[in-house]
């Protein structure tokens, strides 16, 4: 089996079925749902139940099979492309499979888009067929999104693979109906239809054939799609083999993340092709991670830090964690609170980081059960390799602690963006002077003298003041060592005459004395950070603003900041917008009425433009007033 894992040229199909452990009846997947039950009175805390299906892994090859078979009965065939709107099912991974069988294309997209993107990601791929989630918000978005189209829908609900009983007393304590849609299919009926079809023929391996789409976001509010092999996805698996990752067969994973995201989709294919029990929960909601561990104690959890934050609130034997894994913004800022965490309620392992991108199939540096060290994203997993260079040059910096951006290459490259985006795949996905293709991160990192590699932040978020150029990470440390901050994120704000000056972002856990805590996170600042690094102003909100694809929006702070430059501005908050003609929603405050407020939209469209950070459409407003935030600007 070790020998299966090795060898990533077959499909992604064929890895899993060479692979899973089919000797014994061992469980594959345990899918659960939360439930809730009375609220708790006095209390934030989620009060639910989490009932279970538990699928073995015979079960799951059969049901991939019948829903190849079914796709087959469905007119689908390889080369076509499926767009998969859903969350994480048991289906979603019937589907995923089933489609890699044959040589069709699954195309993921995020379940919480606008009908107008959902549309786009159809005609970009030229997608004829939907597998939806059988949700009433959800379809109402697809129904505007295939209006006027012959696209095929095949739908499942959550409670899918449930058995009846439950459906049926479900279905009498919450009813809920979806409207059935032109062209719908309903999951049992689509597998019945399958009944039709003698066998699915599996697809034969081709190298560098497209497996699937995965869209990401980075920092930005557009989505691309990224062109994934099956070798890509293989490699994931390959590489934490390869680093010693060693996976017992039965072991249980608490899995949080959704399949449509690389890192969800890559850690479920790990663990179906090494044979773990994989607990799957199709609600992305942190406040369930605590109840997820204290009901499945499992050796091993891929989830993110705001999990993490929700899990310490409380405590739970955790004598049975070997890898507690975690990727995305902000473990840093919790890193030392786990780890003492998990040392207090019996685990013997610290809690590992990891960094990747859709880009580059997720995972590719990580630390590990084994090899771990504090602070650091870890070294490179199997066969990546990774170089830090002289941002916009092939020169590699071989000095241990110095910064430059970070360069990966290795098997889990993929294929560069679908569509029209030769420019962007060229921006990104570069050639070096050794002849391998490396994929430019745009993040800032160095490495130690052992080998192990340090995050520094983003490059596009370098602050240029004064034709100086500084990562903002210092600055951000500082502040988040005060114990009520539980997020800060710095940036440039375009600044006149000095170009510009960092701005500070910060979220508190209690802004009870917010005026206070300010203060000592100046006084802070003030004592651990040069003078020309300091930010001259702090905002504290009550949240950082994210993009679609949840991740911090940088350009969206920037665009916040220049919005208060105009002097009659006192204040302004920038969101993603619900309006489904914009992008972003800018309330302005002010203490005078405004006579023209055409002027200011111009200031702030034209400089964020020049700036570089308008990538959508501001819809605006007008406050009278103050905003209810503390904003502390710093003068010389």
């Amino acid at each position: 089996m070790t020998e299966n894992l090795l060898n990533i040229k077959k499909t992604k199909y064929r890895y899993f079925m060479e692979n899973v452990d089919l000797s014994k009846k061992r469980t594959a997947i345990i899918y659960t749902i939360p439930v809730d039950k009375e609220p708790l009175p006095d209390s934030d805390e989620l009060n639910r139940d989490y009932p279970t299906v538990e699928i073995s892994n015979k079960k799951l090859v059969e049901m991939i099979e019948k829903t190849a078979k079914a796709l087959i009965a469905f007119g689908i065939k390889k080369g076509d492309v499926v767009t998969i709107c859903q969350t994480n099912t048991p289906e979603i991974l019937y589907m995923d499979y089933a489609l890699n069988k044959i040589g069709a294309i699954a195309n993921y997209i995020y379940p919480n888009v606008t009908a107008e993107e959902m549309r786009y990601y159809l005609d970009e791929m030229d997608s004829q067929y939907m597998f939806i989630l059988d949700d009433a918000p959800i379809k109402a978005n697809v129904k505007k999104a295939v209006e006027g189209t012959g696209i095929k829908l095949i739908s499942s609900s959550v409670i899918e693979s449930f058995p009846k009983i439950f459906k049926t007393i479900a279905s009498k304590k919450a009813p809920v109906s979806t409207e059935t849609l032109k062209n719908e299919t309903k999951w049992a009926e689509f597998i019945k239809n399958g009944k039709s079809v003698d066998e699915a023929k599996e697809a034969p391996y081709s190298p560098n054939a497209t497996c699937s789409y995965v869209h990401t976001s980075g920092t930005s509010s557009t989505p691309k799609a990224v062109i994934e092999t099956n070798e890509n996805v293989n490699s994931v698996v390959m590489n934490n083999r390869k680093s010693g990752m060693i996976f017992e067969v039965g072991s249980v994973c608490v899995q949080t993340i959704p399949q449509f995201v690389e890192y969800g989709k890559t850690t479920n294919h790990i663990c179906l092709s090494n044979s773990l029990c994989l607990i799957i929960i199709p609600e992305m909601n942190p406040k369930n991670y605590y109840d997820l561990i204290n009901k499945f104690k499992p050796q091993f959890s891929y989830s993110t830090p705001s999990h993490a934050r929700e899990l310490i609130k409380r405590p739970t034997d955790m004598s049975n964690t070997i890898g507690l894994c975690f990727g995305g913004d902000g473990f840093d800022d919790i890193e030392e609170k786990l780890n003492k965490y998990l040392k207090d309620n019996g685990s013997t392992f610290p809690a590992i980081q990891g960094y990747g991108s859709t880009e580059i199939s997720a995972a590719a540096i990580s630390n590990a059960p084994h090899c771990n060290k504090f602070g650091s994203i870890g070294k490179p997993l199997g066969e990546t390799k990774a170089i830090i260079v002289n941002p916009g040059t092939f020169d590699i910096i071989d000095e241990p602690d110095t910064i430059g951006e970070l360069c990966l290459t290795g098997p889990g490259v993929t294929m560069g963006y679908a569509g029209n985006s030769k420019e962007e795949t060229d921006k990104v996905f570069i050639r070096h002077p050794d002849g391998l293709i490396y994929v430019h991160m745009g993040d800032l990192a160095r490495r130690d003298k052992d080998g192990f590699y340090y995050y520094e932040g983003r490059i596009k978020n370098v602050i240029a003041r004064k034709s100086f150029k500084f990562a903002p990470k210092e600055i951000e440390d500082a502040i988040m060592s005060h114990p009520k901050c539980t997020q800060c994120v710095v940036v440039g704000k375009y600044d006149s005459e000095e170009g510009q000056v960092p701005s500070a972002h910060i979220v508190l856990n209690d802004n009870s004395q917010a005026e206070k805590t300010l203060d000592e996170i100046v006084e802070i600042v003030n004592r651990s950070v040069q003078e020309f690094h300091r930010p001259t102003v702090y905002k504290i909100k009550s949240e950082i603003v994210r993009t679609r694809n949840n991740k911090t929006n940088i350009n969206a702070l920037k665009i916040e900041d220049i919005a208060t430059i105009p002097s009659e501005i006192t204040d302004a908050v920038i969101s993603l917008a619900d309006n489904k003609d914009y992008d972003y929603r800018l309330t302005l405050f002010s203490d005078l009425e405004i006579s023209d407020k055409n002027s200011i939209i111009d200031f702030i469209e034209t400089t964020a433009k020049n700036e570089k950070v308008l990538n959508g459409k501001i819809e605006y407003s007008f406050t009278l007033g103050r905003s209810d935030r503390t904003i502390r600007q710093i003068t010389d």
